[in-house]
């Protein structure tokens, strides 16, 4: 090899070295890469279902497995995005995205503190539950296991993200104490909420809006059917664990539900 191929190809590998030692696993092509959230919607127990007169009432919950938190937060201002006309009980909500400063693909609040803002969606005030709600955050549905025919749907479910529960205490970068609300109030008009990294936010059966109409329904297995985001609004790491798809066991006419040990396939 001649001393000046030799030279080229010294100089085109110092390049790819230091091109493969800019960018960190994971990173993709920026050195600062977004550290996103997961949403998973939970399992749904025995415990989390009732029948209540014609009213299938189930609890959910909505956890965080991403390597960074779902953080919202409200436009100081309201342009009637829920589209009922009245400009004083709405406002957009933004996504704050966090940057991973040093790309360990680990959350710290205290380091990674870059951020985007994204705009994905509506705060509506919830008079019943005196505090504000991310539109359309959940969606239930249920479907005759028989025929695969949907019998019964839910409205567009709010939720007043907090951190209630550590579900996954094991994810790098989950804190021990809850963060979120951080602000003046629990969803009030000017906090900031979301889910930590490894924790979850529970919705019980008794709150207005975890419910499905199934009157007239015929007694058998159905499949009830819960989606966090069902729209795809918020940016996420994986969208592919949002629904969760349980089996039930229904007879209306007697107040009966079961779950049953098995899942919906699906």
């Amino acid at each position: 090899m001649s001393r000046r191929l030799a030279t080229l190809v010294a100089a085109a590998t110092a390049i790819l070295a230091l091109a493969a030692a800019t960018v960190a696993p994971g990173a993709g092509a920026g050195t600062n890469p977004r550290l996103l959230p997961d949403l998973i919607t939970m399992k749904i127990s025995q415990g989390d279902l009732a029948l209540d007169g014609s009213k299938l009432r189930l609890s959910n919950e909505i956890g965080n497995r991403g390597r960074g938190p779902l953080e919202i937060y409200p436009s100081p201002s309201s342009n009637n995005c829920d589209g009922d006309g009245i400009s004083t009980n709405d406002r957009d909500v933004y996504q704050r995205i966090f940057l991973d400063s040093n790309a360990d693909g680990v959350f710290h609040r205290s380091q990674d503190t870059a951020s985007e803002d994204h705009l994905f969606g509506c705060e509506q005030y919830h008079p019943a539950h005196h505090h504000w709600h991310v539109l359309d955050f959940s969606r239930y549905k249920l479907t005759r296991m028989k025929t695969g025919r949907t019998v019964a749907t839910s409205t567009k479910i709010g939720f007043c993200i907090i951190d209630t529960d550590h579900a996954f205490g094991g994810v790098p970068g989950s804190p021990t104490q809850p963060h979120y609300p951080a602000g003046s109030g629990d969803c009030d008009v000017d906090s900031v909420d979301g889910l930590s990294v490894g924790w979850a936010d529970t919705y019980s059966y008794f709150l207005p809006g975890q419910e499905l109409n199934v009157a007239g329904l015929r007694h058998g297995r159905y499949c009830l059917i819960s989606t966090a985001d069902p729209l795809s609004l918020l940016r996420e790491s994986n969208n592919s664990n949002n629904t969760r798809r349980t089996l039930i066991a229904l007879h209306p006419a007697k107040h009966v539900v079961r779950r049953v040990a098995s899942d919906c396939a699906g």
